[in-house]
């Protein structure tokens, strides 16, 4: 499902060079719910930026369900993340002018697609949301504004979940709520889900743990060593 080959981010020039991520080879299998852990500057989220297309590798590639992201031109990678790609920050990232059912069905009007009434009304029922399918952004709480993220990054059923720091800006029963809630989808829509956090706590909660360090994979649960 997913498969970077040494992949190595460089940002700066000369003597200012970092070295963000450092020839990092990583494998995660189709339905895997994998949290990745480390300290700040590690390079967790530049790998998840990387795995998303949204930055490029100064080395290496990415291959996500048989597509390596370097052969697209900017238009076409576009179109992909949209399609098989779903993304969930940590700033939440909504429409403040939608309201709800309008952040939730927005990819699929981007990609000139007709939403699929009862399908959305069952991705808001499963996230506890159909309630406040009309309410606008301001109107909600920082968990139920999440659960709306996770609803938009899912509605367009893509191969695979990236979420970066979905609980930052959480208190800890709702991160609890959110990180459940995504166990919750990766079990019965066998979603292959990464998530990035700092919270230990949240990413025992994960099926796999990739441990990051310097730019370098340190730890792997994923990964029996001899």
């Amino acid at each position: 499902m997913i498969e970077t080959k040494h992949l190595t981010k460089l940002y700066g020039t000369d003597e200012n060079r970092l070295r963000a991520l450092d020839g990092v080879d990583l494998t995660i299998a189709r339905g895997e719910f994998a949290a990745v852990v480390g300290p700040s500057g590690c390079g967790k989220s530049t790998l998840l930026h990387l795995l998303g297309g949204i930055d490029t590798p100064t080395e290496g590639s990415v291959v996500i369900d048989g597509t390596d992201l370097s052969t697209l031109a900017p238009d076409p990678l576009t179109v992909f993340r949209r399609r098989h790609i779903g993304f969930v920050f940590q700033s939440f990232n909504l429409v403040p002018r939608l309201n709800v059912w309008e952040n939730v069905t927005l990819p699929l009007g981007l990609d000139g697609l007709r939403a699929d009434r009862d399908e959305v009304e069952a991705m808001l029922s499963t996230l506890g949301i159909a309630d406040k399918r009309f309410a606008m952004p301001h109107q909600l709480s920082g968990g139920q504004q999440q659960r709306v993220a996770i609803a938009r990054a899912l509605i367009t059923k893509p191969h695979v979940v990236l979420a970066d720091e979905p609980t930052g800006n959480l208190d800890s029963k709702t991160s609890l709520d959110v990180v459940l809630t995504l166990c919750r989808l990766n079990e019965e829509l066998s979603q292959t889900i990464v998530m990035v956090t700092h919270s230990e706590e949240m990413a025992q909660m994960a099926s796999r743990r990739i441990r990051m360090e310097d730019g370098r994979i340190e730890a792997d649960s994923g990964v029996v060593t001899k």
